[in-house]
């Protein structure tokens, strides 16, 4: 039974191997064979280039932002405040990658050819800044985000006419300030191609950032040996000054000093003082910044913390591991996070860009389609010429007792090895060409109209082994129908036609 079930395998063996006369059928496989291959090269090449455009581009919109943005759920509220207990439990989530603070405000550049309205984003030790090194054409990336250094992409340089430690005016736009104004110098030029995004964003320092747009407030501290006096800013005019003194049981008793003017510290019978500074204004609720002063040996000394604007983000930027998923790791980011906090994806950023690239899988799907249709015509051509050139054989072996599915399973395995062999070729081909671009970067693109200079590719080795897959059995299966042609010769007049 065994050897049954083997012999139209190998009686197809023998067909392809044989060198016989009848070798007019051998171009109509060849060309078969070759129709094929060109349709796998053409697979393979064609996913890995969408693959490759799609995952190129998708690194681009991530670098200017992440995978997912920690934001206030209050939308009339654009900052956070940092909590380092969030910040640990996120990063041990295991599709986190790594999160840090991101800082951005709506922003006005100018130079003296003209003026463009930006994104401002800050930069500082703790945000990422490899999408920046990576995409440096001029220029070097400042540590600590620098003190005044801006970096611009080539397309607003050009716009502006800047170059290279040119200096320029940035005007932050936001907080009870409404409009500050800051030099900087240009300290660097970036270009991604992706225009839409170069020219819209600007980099400075953070604290730029967080110290006009109104988050926290920062509170100074003039005290002498006998008076002292609180100054607050970064709110606004109706900001309230509190003072407490500090009882030997650690509660605080408040002191009826008003907000402005010099205050007398004979009136304090503790060692310490605390002063609390917030901002009156619902509009702009502003961090409260807190000072202590503290009388050591006779002397009160000051302790301020710099600022509470400090304590203060737009959000939290959280980059992803390889391979997550983004629907899933949301979710979990969310369960993480305090009440009236909520989170943002990429795709939720850029819904536009995404859903242009998501119509790139479309093309894909038709290419497939296309050579699948080709390759199957080509076969069924193949086939019925292979099942005609045949014919004698086929009707000696009815003659000695072969069943027609057996007849039928020879020709189904001759097709198996033509689109084997088709296959091997064209991935071999297709891979050579991607491994070709991949090296070299011979073919290059327009970078104004598909934001990359040179045809990016990509292999992804599920998907593609999954494509052929599901190709080879299609192919496979619709040689059924050409195949059944063999089961209707009979015997007498296939050995009446050989006479």
């Amino acid at each position: 039974m065994k050897r049954s079930s083997s012999l139209p395998r190998l009686i197809a063996s023998r067909l392809a191997g044989s060198r016989g006369q009848a070798t007019w059928s051998k171009p109509v496989v060849q060309i078969a064979t070759a129709g094929v291959a060109i349709g796998m090269a053409l697979i393979v090449v064609a996913t890995s280039v969408v693959h490759g455009f799609q995952n190129e581009v998708k690194e681009l919109v991530v670098g200017f932002g992440s995978d997912i943005q920690v934001l206030n759920g209050d939308w009339t509220d654009q900052k956070i405040t940092r909590n380092a207990f969030v910040e640990r439990q996120l990063v041990t989530l295991p599709e986190v990658r790594n999160v840090h603070p991101f800082y951005t405000s709506p922003g006005i550049v100018e130079a003296q050819s003209g003026l463009k309205g930006v994104v401002l984003k800050g930069m500082s030790e703790e945000t990422s800044s490899g999408m920046l090194e990576k995409f440096l054409v001029e220029g070097t990336v400042p540590e600590g985000g620098g003190q005044d250094t801006a970096i611009l992409s080539a397309e607003l340089a050009q716009r502006l006419e800047l170059e290279l430690h040119d200096p320029l005016t940035v005007y932050l736009i936001g907080g009870p300030q409404g409009i500050r104004p800051r030099t900087m110098i240009l300290g660097g030029i970036y270009k991604t191609g992706l225009i839409e995004y170069d020219e819209e964003f600007m980099f400075i320092p953070a604290a730029a950032i967080q110290s006009t747009a109104g988050w926290g407030m920062e509170l100074q501290i003039l005290s002498n040996e006998s008076t002292v006096e609180a100054r607050a800013f970064g709110g606004n005019r109706s900001a309230r000054v509190t003072w407490s003194e500090e009882k030997i049981d650690g509660t605080l008793s408040p002191l009826a000093w008003s907000s402005q003017g010099q205050h007398p510290l004979s009136e304090v019978e503790s060692e310490s003082i605390m002063v609390t500074a917030e901002s009156r204004d619902s509009e702009y609720a502003s961090i409260p910044d807190t000072a202590w002063l503290r009388n050591l040996a006779g002397k009160w000394q000051v302790e301020q913390s710099g600022g509470a604007w400090k304590k203060a983000a737009s959000g939290y930027e959280v980059f992803l591991q390889s391979g997550a998923d983004l629907w899933s790791a949301e979710a979990n980011i969310y369960a993480a996070l305090p009440l009236g906090w909520s989170t943002e994806t990429v795709l939720q950023q850029a819904p536009e860009m995404f859903a242009w690239l998501g119509m790139l899988d479309l093309n894909v799907e038709i290419i497939i389609g296309l050579m699948v249709l080709i390759s199957i015509i080509n076969m069924t051509s193949a086939l019925l010429i292979l099942i005609l050139e045949r014919r004698p054989m086929v009707g000696m072996l009815k003659a000695l007792g072969m069943s027609d599915s057996q007849v039928l399973r020879i020709f189904i395995w001759q097709a198996v090895r033509i689109l084997g062999k088709g296959f091997l070729i064209g991935n071999a081909l297709g891979f050579m060409l991607v491994y070709l671009q991949k090296t070299t970067g011979c073919i290059g693109l327009n970078p104004e109209a598909y934001y990359l200079s040179e045809v990016p590719v990509l292999l992804d080795w599920g998907f593609l082994l999954f494509v052929e897959a599901l190709v080879f059995s299609l192919c496979v299966a619709m040689m059924f129908f050409p195949a059944i042609a063999s089961t209707r010769i009979r015997p007498a007049e296939a050995l009446r036609a050989n006479r």
